[in-house]
C-alpha cells in the first residue's frame, strides 16, 4: 500500500536502472527514516538526475537503506532513467493519487464514500460466469493501480469507515452450471456484486434479491449496514438473498460494500447456465437504486363508473371506463408493485357475486391477470349491493415496453357490476403502480 511521507529527500551514489541505494539528506531535507518511513513500506518516489527524472513506486528496506524501481513515467520514455551517481530521490504524490486521498490509502481523507479506481469485468466461458475486479483503467489492481472500498466497522455501536485496499487480481465465478442464485428460466433478472472485508482481506460475492422468479413473491434487502454471513459458490447456489462467496469460502458476520450489479435483460435460457454476457455493468454511486426502491410511480383515477354483465373477466382493451396506469420499467429486470382500489357495485344481489382481479398487457391487450381474485358474495336476494374493494399484486413484466395495468371485474349469475361508483354516486376507482429496484 503506497504511502506519503512529509519532506522525505536524499541523495543516491547509485548508478545504472536498478535499485537505488540512499545516501543521506538532501540540505533542508530528512532522511526516509527521519520522515518516518517504515522498513517494507511501498513509497510513491521520484527522482531527479540532472536533466533526467522518473516517477514510480518502490519498497523501502531499512537495512542497507534501499528503494526498488518500478517506474509508472520517466524522461526516458517511461523506462527506467540510467543514474549518473549523483540524484536526489524522494517520496512524492503522483497525479493518480488524488490529493482527497492523502495522507494514505489505509486513511484516506474520506468517508463511507464509493470505491475508488474501481471496474467490473464480466464474462462467461464454458456456461460459468466471471465477474473481476479493475482499476478503471482496466488493468488488475496493484500497488500502482490500487482499488480503494471503505467499509463499515464491523462493531455496530462504532462509526469510522474501515478502508481495505485491492491490490492484486480479484475475481469470483458460479463455479459450475445450476448456480442460479434463485433466478428463473427466461426470466430477467440482476446480480448484485458485493465486496467483503475478512479482517482486512477483499473477498467478491454474488446477490440476487427476487424470491419467487416468474411468479415474485418478495425482494430482500441489501443493507450495507449490518454484518453478514456467506455461503460458498457450488451448482447448488440456487437461493435468492444469499450471499455467495468463492467455491471453499464462508464467512460469518462480516461488514459489506456494494460495488454494483449485472443485468441480464432477456434471462438466461437455462437458469444457472451463463449462456451469455451480461447486457449491463453498473457501478454503484449517487442515485443508484438498490433492491427494495421506488424508481417511479403511475397514478390514474376512474372517469366514469364501468358496467360489466359478463360472466367471465374480459380480453383485449381495459374494461371501459377502468383506470389504467402505463408503466415503461426503466429496466426489464425490475418489477411492479400494483395496487387497484376502489368500489364494486352489484345491480342484483341474486347475482350471487362479483369479482375484481388486476390484469396486465401491452398497448391495447390487458390480458395477464396478475394478483388475486377479490369481491364479493351473496346468497340469492333482490336489491343491491355496493362495497369497497382493494387489490394488490407483485409483477415481473420482463420487459421494458410499456405496459397496462388496470382492474377487470366480472358478474356470477345474473345483473351488473360496476367498478368505481361510490356511494354519492361519483367515479372512486384508482390504480398506483410502481416500479421496484430489485
Amino acid at each position: 500500500m503506497a504511502k506519503l511521507y512529509n519532506l522525505a529527500r536524499m541523495t543516491t551514489a547509485t548508478t545504472g536502472t536498478g535499485t537505488i541505494t540512499l545516501g543521506v539528506a538532501v540540505a533542508g531535507y530528512l532522511t526516509f527514516a527521519n520522515a518516518g518511513v517504515q522498513n517494507g513500506d511501498v513509497l510513491f518516489y521520484g527522482i531527479n538526475d540532472g536533466s533526467n527524472s522518473e516517477v514510480g513506486w518502490g519498497t523501502y528496506t531499512a537495512s542497507g537503506t534501499t528503494l526498488t524501481r518500478n517506474v509508472i513515467k520517466s524522461t526516458s520514455s517511461n523506462a527506467a532513467i540510467n543514474l549518473d551517481g549523483s540524484a536526489q530521490v524522494y517520496v512524492t504524490a503522483l497525479a493518480s493519487d488524488g490529493g482527497d486521498l492523502l495522507p494514505s490509502f489505509d486513511h484516506p481523507m474520506r468517508g463511507f464514500d464509493s470505491a475508488v479506481n474501481l471496474q467490473l469485468n464480466a464474462s462467461v466461458a464454458s456456461n460459468i460466469l466471471t465477474v473481476a475486479v479493475k482499476g478503471n483503467n482496466g488493468n488488475d489492481p496493484s500497488t500502482s493501480n490500487p482499488v480503494l472500498v471503505p467499509f463499515r466497522d464491523a462493531t455496530a455501536a462504532n462509526g469510522d469507515p474501515a478502508w481495505v485496499s485491492i491490490t492484486s487480481a480479484l475475481s469470483i465465478n458460479t463455479n459450475a452450471t445450476g448456480a442460479s442464485l434463485g433466478t428463473a428460466n427466461g426470466v430477467p433478472f440482476r446480480l448484485w456484486v458485493v465486496l467483503f472485508n475478512n479482517g482486512g482481506t477483499p473477498v467478491l460475492a454474488l446477490w440476487q434479491s427476487v424470491t419467487g422468479g416468474s411468479a415474485p413473491s418478495g425482494i430482500a434487502p441489501l443493507n450495507e449496514g449490518a454484518v453478514q454471513s456467506t455461503t460458498a459458490m457450488s451448482g447448488s447456489a440456487t437461493s435468492a438473498g444469499v450471499f455467495y462467496t468463492p467455491n471453499g469460502t464462508a464467512l460469518t458476520s462480516k461488514a459489506f460494500r456494494i460495488l454494483g450489479y449485472l443485468d441480464f435483460a432477456s434471462g438466461l435460457t437455462t437458469a444457472g447456465t451463463y449462456a451469455s454476457a451480461p447486457t449491463a455493468v453498473q457501478l454503484l454511486g449517487p442515485g443508484v437504486k438498490k433492491p427494495g426502491d421506488i424508481v417511479q410511480t403511475q397514478f390514474a383515477y376512474a372517469t366514469a363508473a364501468s358496467s360489466v354483465s359478463s360472466n367471465t373477466f374480459g380480453t383485449g382493451a381495459p374494461d371501459t371506463n377502468a383506470p389504467v396506469a402505463t408503466v415503461t420499467l426503466t429496466s426489464a429486470p425490475n418489477l411492479v408493485h400494483v395496487v387497484a382500489s376502489g368500489q364494486i357495485y352489484l345491480s342484483n344481489i341474486a347475482a350471487i357475486d362479483v369479482m375484481a382481479q388486476i390484469f396486465r398487457g401491452p398497448s391495447g391487450s390487458v390480458n395477464t391477470a396478475v394478483g388475486p381474485i377479490m369481491g364479493i358474495n351473496f346468497g340469492a336476494a333482490s336489491g343491491a349491493l355496493q362495497t369497497p374493494c382493494y387489490n394488490e399484486a407483485l409483477d415481473a413484466p420482463g420487459t421494458t415496453t410499456a405496459q397496462l395495468y388496470s382492474p377487470r371485474i366480472k358478474v356470477g349469475g345474473s345483473g351488473t357490476g360496476r367498478w368505481g361508483d361510490v356511494t354519492f354516486g361519483t367515479p372512486g376507482g384508482s390504480i398506483r403502480a410502481h416500479e421496484i429496484m430489485v
